[in-house]
């Protein structure tokens, strides 16, 4: 992360799919059915790099957008199987200050600001609570992933940099590979 594709090996593109997307499977993999047969609540963490990417994020992007794709169909299989036993909701934050993305900043920090992680577990304790499906932190960015689906990709891409998706520019490694 925070390269650009072709300095990525494969090794680290394995990784980042690995942890993001197959961690997140195998995991639900094992706890699925005992939760189809009594109850329980799925809470898996994407990014709002799963809805709209940004340079430098390649494997990271594709792996946040597969967590939101596989949500949304194990979502539909629910559906199929007609249970309520089990709940899933899918969060979408944006930056968060764990200590991953040292030193990026945001080009519009009022709109899309580095969240504190206390708030957005506050915010994912309260989409349990309410039974949500898909949660974006912050919301105030919601207005701004509208465009996308009526410009197209080569002027998405242009909209997209005005509002900052190459805040990965700033991003600096702390830990080794």
């Amino acid at each position: 992360m925070g390269k650009l594709f072709m300095e990525e090996t494969e090794e680290q593109m394995e990784r980042v799919i690995r942890v993001n997307l197959l961690g997140t499977m195998f995991l639900q993999k094992l706890v699925f059915q005992e939760m189809l047969e009594h109850s329980g609540h799925i809470v898996n963490v994407a990014s709002l790099a799963g809805i709209t990417p940004g340079s430098r994020m390649g494997s990271y992007a594709a792996s946040k957008f597969a967590v939101r794709g596989f949500t949304q169909a194990l979502q539909m299989e629910l559906d199929l199987l007609d249970t309520d036993r089990v709940k899933m909701t899918c969060i979408l934050p944006h930056v968060t200050k764990t200590g991953l993305f040292n030193n990026v900043q945001a080009k519009w920090p009022l709109f899309f600001p580095l969240l504190e992680p206390d708030w957005v577990a506050d915010q994912i304790l309260i989409a349990t609570q309410e039974e949500r499906d898909q949660v974006v932190l912050p919301k105030v960015c919601l207005p701004f992933f509208l465009p996308e689906h009526l410009m197209s990709l080569r002027v998405w891409r242009a909209y997209s940099k005005l509002m900052g998706s190459h805040l990965m520019n700033t991003f600096v490694k702390i830990r080794p590979e």
